[in-house]
């Protein structure tokens, strides 16, 4: 007898039903943390509707090794634009672990350079560059322009004793104040999407920086020393922008979470080598 993994037509229309109950729930949530609560430091119960709507399970919305449910207590502070726009611990990790490879193949022990650093350029939360500074064993630095955010990323570092060196500036101010030390160098890239975040797709060409002019900032600063660039984007891509982005530069790996919501709304990460 052969059993059939599709379910029956009464079955699957329920489980049609409940999958766009919980879409409409998150894109309404979603609306909420960019609008109504964009400034608002979030309590328990909200942590934990994020973590639902979000990622299928608040223990899967973890940064810095704390899980939704235990954040609030852990005195740490998200607005609702960062709980929206935070790269989490299950996503960030892999993409530490993917550039720690590339780089100890690229870059036998034993090479000597100066101590390369992590430069999480739009920080946020600044999960993305503590996980990578972590990983690689490398100082890490961030810049935050929004004040607000800036504050809450400031309090949750001194909470889990992070020594990122945190400053609330224009991500080029960083550049200026970040001489090239190594070509092991890498800059975490996740500017602000907005009007980039478009039905047909993210157009990293409309971000604000707009990414093409992130990648020649970060160039500009180097002095011709070659980086490596970690970059956030969406699972739908407009224009062909990530290749118009990184023009010149050399595609390592590309790194994709398993997909919790509809297409266009998941996360994809790209390592690329600036030389």
């Amino acid at each position: 007898m052969t059993v059939s993994s599709t379910p029956p037509p009464a079955v699957a229309d329920a489980q049609h039903a409940d999958t766009a109950d919980t879409y409409a729930a998150y894109f309404a949530f979603r609306d909420r943390l960019l609008g109504e609560l964009r400034t608002t430091v979030l309590g328990d119960a909200e942590l934990r509707e994020a973590g639902s709507l979000i990622y299928g399970d608040p223990e899967r919305f973890a940064l810095y090794g704390i899980p939704a449910p235990r954040m609030a207590a852990a005195g740490v502070r998200l607005l609702g634009r960062t709980t929206i726009e935070c790269c989490i611990d299950a996503f960030t990790a892999p993409v530490a672990d993917a550039l720690a490879g590339i780089q100890a193949t690229a870059h036998p022990a034993g090479q000597e350079d100066g101590q390369p650093f992590v430069a999480d350029l739009f920080c946020g939360s600044g999960n993305f560059g503590h996980h990578l500074g972590r990983r690689l064993g490398f100082p890490a630095y961030a810049s935050e322009l929004d004040p607000a955010v800036y504050e809450a990323t400031r309090n949750n570092f001194d909470r889990i004793g992070s020594t990122i060196e945190l400053v609330q500036c224009d991500y080029r101010d960083l550049l200026g104040k970040l001489t090239p030390r190594s070509p092991r160098d890498t800059y975490a890239v996740e500017p602000p999407w907005g009007p980039a975040f478009t039905p047909a797709g993210l157009d990293l060409t409309r971000t604000s920086p707009p990414v093409p002019d992130i990648v020649d900032a970060i160039r500009r600063s180097r002095g011709g020393m070659p980086c490596y660039v970690a970059v956030k984007t969406n699972d739908q891509l407009a224009h062909d922008s990530l290749a118009r982005s990184f023009a010149g530069a050399h595609h390592l790996r590309s790194v994709t979470p398993p997909p919790s919501l509809p297409h266009g709304a998941n996360m994809d990460f790209h390592l690329y080598l600036l030389d």
